[in-house]
Order: structure tokens, then C-alpha cells, then sequence
């Protein structure tokens, strides 16, 4: 695979280089996200039910304090991302 082989590595010198690792590390943190969010409503509806469904993950959304911790735990997700990033040219 190009630019995984010893004698063909690929550095990241270039800014398109920087920008899809950049890009990257964005879809990846958006499908962390959703992750979270699902597990949020899982525990949700465990705690509530006891057991659950497709279904019920599918068309419950987290409410009350669930959803104000999820809030909150984003915007420091987000935060730490970003300014990882911001970081990247320092050094």
C-alpha cells in the first residue's frame, strides 16, 4: 500500500496533506459522536425500561439531564479536538 511500505513513506509536508488528515480526523470524530450520543440513549432507556429495542434507540432522543450532560460533554469533545488542531503548526 503507497505510502505505507518502508521504502515508500509519505510525509506530511504538504498543506492537502494537512487537510484531509484534518478532514480525517473530523469524520472521525463525528462518528465517535454519534456513538456517544446512541450509547447515551441506550443507558437512557435501560435505566428506564430495563430493556430495549431497535426501534427505541432508533426514535428516542436523549432528554433531560442526559441530554444537558451529552451537551456538555460535546462542547469539551469539540474543544479538545479543535484545539489539537490549532496546535498542529506549534513546535
Amino acid at each position: 500500500m503507497p505510502g505505507f511500505a518502508k521504502d515508500d513513506a509519505v510525509y506530511l509536508t504538504r498543506p492537502q496533506h494537512m487537510d484531509a488528515l484534518f478532514a480525517i480526523t473530523m469524520e472521525l470524530a463525528s462518528e465517535l459522536w454519534v456513538m456517544r450520543d446512541r450509547l447515551t440513549v441506550i443507558e437512557q432507556l435501560l435505566d428506564e425500561r430495563g430493556g430495549l429495542t431497535r426501534e427505541d434507540i432508533e426514535s428516542t432522543q436523549p432528554r433531560g439531564e442526559a441530554a444537558e450532560r451529552l451537551a456538555r460533554e460535546r462542547e469539551r469533545f469539540l474543544t479538545r479536538v479543535f484545539d489539537a488542531a490549532s496546535r498542529a503548526g506549534e513546535g
